[in-house]
Formats: structure tokens, sequence, C-alpha cells
């Protein structure tokens, strides 16, 4: 949802892409010196004023209203920065598009009223002047949003209308291996904006409808008491996705954590998320016998596509409340 979002002009850029610009600007040889010069700044004014106000109701426009986000984007997002910074950033820039508007409007009818060159190109510097201090004015704004686009950019980029499926477990349970066994595609990987940690994404269909699954290395995959404090507002954030957790449970010989620690794990998740969730055993393989509610193999077809099934039949409660 982030990703429309333009690039953001810094304040010189835009002044200096608009006056060379506007250099280039010349009008139609009149039988008139005055009406030659007169053509020429208003089409100067006017296409100077054009540069910044698009570009300004653009990032208006393409900037997400903060209070219309989904809740787990704007958790991010708070983390990220001061959002009261980003609205009012906004609302600055949309305050200088109305007065650009409104001093271009200006000069441009006195430009019409008067007869005299040299008055008419002191019109234009006068423009000039104004419409460079309006958009410095927003200097500080322009900078700020900025930095937002990037971090916004690089937010996971979750479907909060879709059935989801979230993945967890300890570190080489074969979180990874399963989500790719049940997406058809090769998973997407966002990485937060601000940790070292990145998520998976893939995606299928269920029950005749697109589901998500995600899989959070490095977030839900060890105790609240092992994480940063950005890790533990990562998770926090992953409370607000709606659907069904897979928590998968390594009962093998090979497992590099006791059952103990995935109990552990499992009690923190189920408290934090709050959402259904099923205990999934795996490397069933190499397992003794199946002690959970679910037992897969990766390297088993059938298992795999039992699970499948399974969630088939829970697609109902991934789905989102309201969709």
């Amino acid at each position: 949802m982030f990703k429309k979002i333009p690039t953001v002009l810094l304040s010189q850029e835009i002044i200096n892409k608009a006056l060379s610009r506007a250099k280039k600007i010349e009008v139609p040889r009149q039988i008139l010196l005055s009406d030659r010069v007169r053509g020429e700044v208003t089409s100067k004014i006017s296409f100077v004023e054009g540069v910044a106000v698009s570009h300004f109701k653009r990032l208006v426009q393409k900037f997400p209203s903060i209070e219309h986000v989904h809740p787990f984007y704007y958790d991010l997002l708070d983390m990220m920065f001061d959002v009261d910074k980003y609205k009012v950033s906004l609302s600055r820039i949309q305050w200088a598009q109305k007065k650009i508007v409104e001093v271009s409007t200006t000069h441009i009818r006195q430009a019409k009223k008067s007869t005299d060159p040299r008055e008419l190109n002191g019109i234009l510097k006068a423009y000039y002047g104004r419409y460079s201090s309006l958009v410095n004015s927003v200097s500080n704004e322009l900078q700020y949003l900025s930095k937002c686009r990037d971090f916004m950019r690089r937010i996971p980029d979750i479907n909060t209308e879709m059935p989801t499926f979230i993945i967890a477990g300890m570190p080489n349970v074969g979180k990874s291996s399963l989500l790719a066994s049940i997406t058809t595609a090769k998973p997407k990987i966002a990485q937060y904006p601000f940790t070292t940690q990145s998520i998976l994404i893939g995606h299928c269909e269920m029950a005749g409808e697109p589901v998500q699954v995600i899989d959070t290395p490095g977030i839900l995959d060890r105790p609240m008491s092992e994480r940063n404090e950005m890790e533990i507002k990562a998770v926090s954030a992953l409370r607000r996705i709606e659907g069904v957790v897979l928590f998968l449970v390594d009962r093998s010989s090979q497992s590099s954590y006791t059952l103990e620690q995935q109990d552990s794990l499992y009690k923190e998740i189920k408290f934090m998320l709050r959402r259904p969730i099923v205990r999934v055993q795996t490397k069933m393989d190499i397992s003794e016998k199946l002690e959970e509610e679910i037992g897969i193999s990766i390297n088993s077809k059938d298992s795999i596509d039992f699970l499948r099934e399974y969630m088939t039949s829970r697609v109902q409660e991934a789905r989102p409340r309201g969709s």
C-alpha cells in the first residue's frame, strides 16, 4: 500500500526545476513588445506555480492518512516516526500549495494590467522571490516526509483483508519449508524497517479464495525476554493481524530445543496474539509418534495435503472480521 508514494522533491530541487524550465518559455512575437513580455511573464508564473502545486498535491493525495490505515500499519508507523509531526507536515504542505496558488493569481493579475516591460519583469522577479520563500518555508516538512517515505516503502506488504495463517515456532522447526510447501509461488521477503528481522509472505487458494500464509523468522520464534524493544513492538503490531496461528512443534531427536522451551513459547504466543492457534508436529518422518493435533513431514505430500485440507476447513476463522 505504500509502494505508490512518490519521491519527495526537496525545496531547492523544486525551485531549481521550476525556474530553470521557466527560463526556456517563449511566446510568439507580438507587434508590441509589451504584449510579448506580458505573455512570457504570465506563462512563466503559471508554469512555475504548476511545478510546486502539482507536486504538493500529489504528496497530499498519495501519502496515507494515518487515521485511515489498518491498526497493524498504524502501530508500525507509530514506531518509526512521530505520527503527529507527520500529520502536521502534510498539513503544512497543503497550506503552501494553497498559498502558492494565491500568490500566483495575484501576480498574474498584476501582469495583465501592466504595459511596461520593465514593470512586468519586476513583477516576475518579485513573484520568483515570493514563490521561493513559500517553497523554502516547508523545507523541513519535505525533508521529514522524505524520511517517512523511505520507512513506509520498507513496511511488510501484508493484505489485512485476506484470510491469513501465521506460522510460528522455534528456529529450525521447519517453518520456511512448510511455507514453501503449501504456497504456490516463491514467498516474498519483506523486511521490517526498524529491525534486521524479515517476514516471508506466500499465497495459495483455499475454499475458492486467495489466502496468505506468513512466516515470521526472528519475530515469533523466541521468548519475549530475549527480544529488544523494537522486536517486542513488532510482535505487538502482529497482534493486529487477524487469522489462525500454526504453531510448529519439533519432537524429533534432532530438535535444537526442548519440549519445555517450545511449550513455553507456545503459551506466550497464544497469550500475546489471542488468535485461534493450532499445534502442528513437524518432522514426522524422524519422530517416534504423533502427539500434537496434526502431524506433517515436508517429505510427505499426503501429510501436506492433509494440512491444506485442515487449513481450508478453518478459512472462515482466518478471515478478518467484517470482510
